[in-house]
């Protein structure tokens, strides 16, 4: 016997709603990289040296100092657009953690159908959306 809520599997609205959160964290990574990549000038030479150009130029390892020397993405929006950024990206992500590991527990009672690919599909959401969450420069953030 399989559970059933409004003609759909059970699963299937929390995946749904995952996708939906997914896409949002997606969309303010994309916009904290266009902010990253306007302030330090990647991808148009004419804007001004990159991050490599910088870090050779100084005698340095691709990776060494960027934390340190570059602002976090919160740092480079102005004012209140920084911090609403910030916040937001931190609640998609523990709304997307929090519903995955409620959507995971929900699968293991009895009775409860689900596909053997339900636990696969919502680690790969955690941890995308924990690479997003990372990438996103929250990492930064004090």
């Amino acid at each position: 016997m399989e559970t059933v809520l409004w003609s759909q599997e059970w699963w299937v609205l929390g995946l749904m709603s995952l996708t939906v959160l997914f896409m949002l964290l997606f969309g303010l990574f994309i916009a904290s990289y266009k902010v990253l990549k306007r302030s330090f000038g990647w991808g148009s030479p004419s804007l001004g040296p990159s991050y490599v150009e910088t870090s050779l130029a100084a005698g340095s390892s691709l990776g060494a100092g960027f934390p340190s020397d570059y602002p976090a993405v919160g740092e480079l929006i102005d004012g209140d657009r920084g911090k609403a950024l910030i916040k937001w990206v931190n609640r998609i992500f523990i709304a997307i953690v929090l519903q995955c590991t409620t959507l995971y527990l929900m699968s293991q009672y009895p009775g409860m159908e689900s596909p053997f690919w339900l636990g696969i599909v919502l680690q790969g959401f955690t941890y995308g959306s924990a690479a997003l969450f990372y990438a996103s420069g929250q990492k930064e953030i004090e």
